[in-house]
């Protein structure tokens, strides 16, 4: 009879045990901010208890080309006190065609985004930062002064880097960063202009670059969306986003919007909407990310030989945040 209950006992302290480890398991997540604002408001405090984030990586500038030189724009401006009880990693965005300059000098550039770094940092956390990331979509064309420039970064501070599939998948062109490690950034892998593709994350696309025995030489964190947008191509075919808007405007307004599909509108009358035209003809496609393309993507790069660590979600914004599931996400990336 002991025995019995001694078995018993064991299963329900198994049991116990492995559900424990199956949600510690699924978190923590870390997410990316990505606005010049970054006084949270109650959805995103909420968002960063849920995910029991230990790191922001924090938007702090972009950097673009304006004729012979680079300047910063789109600066952080506030910084609120949630983000200061949790790891900040500042991320600058560097348009590619900044390394096309042949006037760039890259140890003089890495100094002065450093130095820039540092005095938004030192500003908003009383401190220097220990690590940058830098965003920058390089091509085979701007490899070498963009890897001289991340080469005389290294030097001074602790780097990692964007790394976009096509960067991966033909990595003997594109070639391998000199970073610490990078961020795999699984989002925006589709065609804009598809009016059939989601354009941000689909598997099949995914799967076309990363199969079981892909690797790669840096260590990986693996960016996830989790946001939508909503695409709008004109009657040449042009694409652009539109900022800001609501699923809701093209399905409830009937004057000006033509449902086609669940994800595609065609104006029908011409109006002024978010600071833009819009002309009879256009196409409006909806875009969002579904909890199951994100997963079966997941599970896609859990299944390959890279080596990834942490989980960063795209991005830390109330209007993303609110139609999204996060507590279901999170509780299937195992």
């Amino acid at each position: 009879m002991k025995t019995k209950k001694w078995g018993i006992l064991c299963m329900v302290l198994m049991s116990f045990f492995s559900c424990k480890e199956e949600i510690v398991a699924t978190l923590p997540a870390n997410f990316y901010h990505w606005k010049i604002n970054a006084n949270l408001n109650t959805t995103e405090k909420k968002a960063l208890k849920i995910a029991k984030t230990e790191k922001v990586f924090l938007h702090y500038f972009d950097v673009v080309k304006s004729d012979y030189y680079e300047k910063p724009v789109a600066v952080l401006r506030e910084v609120g006190e949630e983000l200061k009880s949790v790891t900040i990693v500042p991320v600058i965005f560097i348009r590619n065609s900044v390394f096309k300059n042949e006037y760039s000098y890259t140890e003089y550039l890495a100094n002065k985004i450093l130095k820039l770094t540092e005095q938004i940092h030192q500003h908003h956390f009383k401190k220097k930062p220990k690590e940058i990331q830098i965003d920058c979509d390089w091509t085979e064309s701007t490899r070498e002064k963009y890897f001289e420039f991340l080469t005389a970064l290294r030097k001074k501070i602790k780097v990692s880097v964007t790394i976009r599939l096509h960067q991966l998948k033909y990595a003997n062109r594109t070639g391998i960063p000199p970073a610490d490690y990078g961020s795999l950034m699984l989002y925006n892998v589709g065609d804009l202009k598809n009016k059939e593709e989601n354009s941000i994350l689909k598997e099949s696309i995914v799967a076309t670059y990363i199969n079981n025995n892909t690797t790669y030489p840096l260590a990986l964190d693996l960016a996830l969306p989790i946001f939508s947008q909503v695409v709008l191509i004109n009657n040449n075919g042009d694409v652009k986003l539109i900022n800001q808007a609501n699923f809701n405007d093209f399905r409830t307004d009937t004057e000006h919007f033509k449902k086609v599909t669940e994800t595609l509108y065609t104006v029908t009358k011409k109006l002024l909407y978010k600071g833009q035209y819009l002309y009879k003809g256009f196409t409006i496609k909806l875009e969002e990310s579904t909890i199951d393309e994100i997963v079966k993507s997941y599970k896609n790069i859990k299944n390959s030989k890279l080596n990834i660590n942490s989980t960063i979600l795209y991005h830390l914004d109330d209007t993303s945040l609110e139609d999204f599931n996060l507590t279901a996400l999170l509780h299937q990336l195992k």
